[in-house]
């Protein structure tokens, strides 16, 4: 039976620039950063507390779209959202109420990379 998901592959074209970002803006670790081919690196960053890392790998095209990459837990969206414009995020769309729960609130941001984040409340856990 599976246990967890080890870890979600974002596509990057700044490998360097992305983990800047999800270091220092997401407030997340760099698990491993080692050499690759091409001069491209393995690059996994952990979420404090959780065992799902982010592999930052390469993107030859990188295809915008309005469908998120990635969806963050957060116990506190409405401080979560605070902390990253302070940080320098813009936020894609406000927090607010999420229409399709009740008690969770979502906003969107996007990386450095121009991927889509969804970074909702943790009222969906345990329903």
């Amino acid at each position: 039976m599976f246990k967890r998901i080890n870890f979600q592959s974002l596509p990057v074209t700044d490998q360097q620039r992305a983990l800047e970002f999800y270091r220092d803006k997401m407030g997340m670790a760099v698990q491993t950063d080692a050499p690759y081919e091409g001069g491209w690196r393995w690059i996994f960053m952990q979420i404090p507390g959780a065992e799902t890392m982010l592999h930052l790998t390469h993107a030859n095209d990188i295809e915008i779209t309005d469908i998120p990459a990635l969806c963050l837990i957060s116990d506190d969206v409405d401080a979560e959202a605070q902390r990253l414009q302070a940080a320098g995020v813009t936020l894609v769309h406000p927090v607010q109420d999420a229409p399709w729960q009740e008690a969770v609130r979502w906003t969107m941001i996007r990386d450095s990379e121009n991927n889509l984040i969804l970074i909702q409340s943790s009222a969906m856990e345990g329903n």
